[in-house]
C-alpha cells in the first residue's frame, strides 16, 4: 500500500468517526432538551392532606416566629422572645417586661 492510500483510509475513518460523534452529540442534546418539557407536561401532584406533628414559621433571619403544635399556637417577637400563646388552657401573653399575663378560656 502506498503512503497516499494509507493517509486516505485514515482520513476516511476519521471523517466517519467525526460524523458519528456529531450524530451522538445531536441526539444527546435533543434528549436533554426534551427532558424539561416532559416534566412541564406532567400534572402537579398536590396532596389531599398535609400531615405533621407541628408547624414552624421562620422569619427572613431564620428566627422562629410562630409554632403550631398539640399544645397550641405560640408567637414570638423579632428577637425570639415569647409574646403570646393560645392553648386549650387559655391565652397567655408576655408584656414588655416579660411578665406573664393569663386569660382563662372564657375571656
Amino acid at each position: 500500500m502506498s503512503e497516499t492510500t494509507v493517509v486516505d483510509s485514515r482520513l476516511d475513518k476519521l471523517e466517519q468517526d467525526n460524523r458519528r460523534l456529531k450524530l451522538a452529540t445531536g441526539a444527546l442534546l435533543l434528549v436533554l432538551a426534551a427532558a424539561p418539557l416532559v416534566g412541564a407536561m406532567m400534572p402537579q401532584q398536590i396532596p389531599d392532606v398535609v400531615r405533621a406533628r407541628r408547624f414552624v414559621v421562620y422569619d427572613e433571619s431564620d428566627k422562629i416566629r410562630t409554632t403550631i403544635n398539640e399544645h397550641g399556637v405560640a408567637y414570638a417577637d423579632e428577637n425570639g422572645n415569647p409574646r403570646a400563646m393560645i392553648s386549650p388552657l387559655g391565652i397567655v401573653y408576655w408584656d414588655e417586661n416579660f411578665n406573664e399575663v393569663w386569660c382563662a378560656p372564657d375571656c
